[in-house]
């Protein structure tokens, strides 16, 4: 019992945390028990020290981690709190939303796809597309570093996510990358649609024996971005590659299969 309350201690929130998310989504202490339907004292007393715990707790760390379950919460219950505090919290929650390029890329690609993407095709494209960039131009799309997943899925927290919260169209990301990183985004997703799951894997395994795989605190194993741009410049030399649509040389040999063009 005593270990189960334990683990629901580190999934929760810490006030520490909390006073963040009440920044960074410029939402005061009462609009925000107003969204989640809780009692106008609530997250003011959390705020004033008393750690939350339980569900409560869980849920805060989820719209702490998740900003687009926040903004889903946010356009739900947007008649609970005044026009005023809505607008300022979605142009807040929009800002934070955009800061992040990796999460921009997550955007593109379920727009592009009209949301007929899976999470697992979703992160390989973000992988390729930063593997791309980073071997004909030295350029990082995304500076987050590539977490594998337990199964070894790159972008792991974003594989993760999706998975548990569904692809769907939520964010405009227009004006975010510019053309050449647009190029880079573009060049990888109609180049992985030629593939299968069983095929992608297959090439990134074979590369994962390759790359330096880092051991993190907890556990946690990530491929660096230098590690990612090290290899793919090898590639590049190898294959002769100008441009980005050539490393369709790359996965033809890997998969064994012609791309069509």
């Amino acid at each position: 019992m005593r270990k189960e309350a334990d683990s629901l201690q580190q999934e929760a929130i810490s006030v520490e945390e909390l006073k963040e998310l009440l920044v960074r989504y410029a939402i005061g202490k009462k609009p925000l028990a107003a969204l989640l339907g809780w009692g106008a004292t609530t997250v003011l007393r959390y705020v004033d020290g008393v750690c939350p715990a339980g569900e409560y707790g869980i849920q805060l760390k989820r719209l702490y981690e998740e900003p687009l379950l926040y903004l889903e919460i946010l356009e739900a219950n947007k008649e609970r709190i005044t026009p005023v505090a809505y607008k300022k919290s979605k142009n807040a929650v929009l800002i934070y939303l955009t800061s992040s390029k990796i999460r921009c890329g997550v955007q593109y690609l379920i727009d592009r796809a009209k949301a007929d993407i899976s999470p697992f095709r979703v992160v390989m494209t973000l992988y390729y597309a930063q593997a791309f960039s980073m071997g004909l131009s030295n350029m990082e799309l995304f500076e987050d570093e590539c977490n594998l997943s337990a199964e070894g899925v790159p972008y792991a927290q974003y594989y993760e996510q999706l998975k548990r919260t569904g692809v769907s169209q939520r964010f405009p990301v227009e004006g975010v990358f510019t053309e050449k990183e647009e190029s880079y985004l573009e060049t990888a997703y109609r180049m992985l649609l030629w593939y299968g799951p069983a095929e992608l894997e297959q090439v990134f395994s074979a590369e994962r024996r390759y790359l330096r795989i880092s051991r993190m605190e907890g556990g946690d194993r990530k491929i660096k971005n230098s590690a990612i741009g090290g290899f793919f410049k090898k590639i590049v030399q190898g294959y002769k590659i100008t441009r980005p649509e050539e490393f369709n040389l790359y996965f033809a040999e890997r998969t064994g299969r012609t791309r069509k063009r």
